[in-house]
């Protein structure tokens, strides 16, 4: 499955249409949640929604796929609970959804409709809602099967979900790489790719924005459109941030049939460290997630590494340094004397530990086949002789 998110341009009457449905989801999902805290099961609380489409009339004016899908909402919603409580996390109960907090609602399996006109101008139709003009700025390949609308800083978005699972393609360099700040990654091949600090780029916007908006009075509309010039700001990053990960992991899987990467405690280190703004502003985590789920589709195999002293050991000796402050940016073996970047140094480390982890996976993995495969052929001589 793909999903692709493009931007819609609803017209006032449309919009006004496209409130009122969130508006109703958000009540119907607190009906629903009511409901559930009585004790009523899921398929009786599917049944309810007739009955209290009888007691509110507006309902009516809501596609009826929509509804239902508020109900698989509130399941999903406790299934996401319950594993969390599994995992030993400590959780609450299933709280009821304020107006600021309930943001979506989703089309499913019917009750919408995408033409494209030309270029990038398409209109979607939408059941009970209208015809949306948008912007379609990437070819939709595949069936769809569902659309979520989406309101965020005063802009329409849709997510189209479609059965389509195109295919990508890996290279055939094999690489094990450190990320970091001021570096953002440094492979083994000594490539080098610096960090954007998008953060930074907009500090001094987001620092005027945030002023202005502590000086208006709480509850007055000027508050209200400072807090959402903050919102757009911190949006415009979130979105440059994205973009950058995602063009990075693609061309890395797009170059690689093997990369290494470091198994980072991303919460730990900024709990401990004097540059969390930074170490969050990289976002690490996103990165090695999303070289994860691309690699599984082009067939590349991204091998996470434990990173513990893969900056203090020499990467041609072996021999491990007694200490290496974090200014020192050159790595000089205490034993046979190599000078290299410290960056280096360390993905050199990551790439020989993924290559000895992959290979000692492969061999397990062979040696179940073989044992499956023998015990297979025991059964069934066993039988025959039977």
């Amino acid at each position: 499955m793909i999903v692709y998110k493009f931007r819609l341009y609803p017209k006032r009457a449309e919009a006004e249409k496209l409130e009122t449905a969130k508006e109703v989801c958000r009540q119907t999902y607190n009906n629903l949640l009511a409901e559930l805290n009585n004790g009523f099961t899921k398929n009786e609380l599917q049944n309810f929604l007739l009955d209290l489409k009888v007691v509110n009339p507006e309902m009516n004016g809501v596609h009826s796929k929509v509804l239902q899908m508020e109900n698989q909402r509130l399941f999903g919603n406790l299934s996401s609970l319950l594993a969390l409580k599994k995992k030993g996390h400590k959780v609450g109960r299933l709280r009821f959804k304020g107006k600021n907090w309930f943001k979506t609602f989703t089309y499913n399996q019917s009750g919408f409709e995408l033409t494209h006109i030309r270029g990038k101008k398409g209109i979607l139709w939408l059941s009970k809602i209208g015809d949306i003009p948008i912007k379609i700025h990437r070819q939709v390949e595949g069936k769809i099967k569902n659309i979520t609308v989406k309101k965020s800083n005063g802009r329409w978005h849709c997510s189209i979900v479609t059965d389509a699972n195109p295919k990508r393609a890996c290279g055939t360099k094999e690489i094990g790489i450190d990320v970091g700040v001021m570096n953002y990654i440094y492979d083994s091949d000594g490539k080098v790719y610096e960090n954007p600090k998008h953060f930074d780029k907009y500090h001094s916007q987001l620092k005027i924005a945030q002023q202005s908006l502590s000086k208006k009075k709480k509850g007055s509309n000027s508050r209200k459109k400072a807090r959402g010039k903050v919102a757009k700001i911190h949006e415009k990053i979130a979105n440059a941030r994205d973009d950058f990960i995602h063009k990075l992991s693609a061309k890395l899987i797009r170059e690689s049939r093997f990369i290494a990467v470091e198994k980072l405690n991303i919460k730990n280190l900024m709990s401990i460290s004097y540059n969390a703004k930074n170490i969050a502003d990289a976002s690490w985590g996103k990165l090695i997630s999303y070289l994860h789920y691309k690699a599984e589709n082009a067939g590349c195999v991204v091998q996470d590494v434990d990173p513990f002293c893969t900056t203090r050991d020499c990467s041609f000796c072996g021999h491990r340094n007694n200490k290496l402050e974090l200014s020192q940016r050159k790595f000089i073996c205490e034993k046979c004397k190599r000078k290299l970047p410290r960056d280096y140094n360390s993905a050199l480390n990551i790439f020989v530990r993924g290559k000895e982890l992959a290979s000692m996976e492969n061999a397990s993995n062979t040696g179940q086949i073989v044992q499956q495969e023998a015990s297979m052929k025991s059964e069934a001589i066993t039988s025959n002789r039977c």
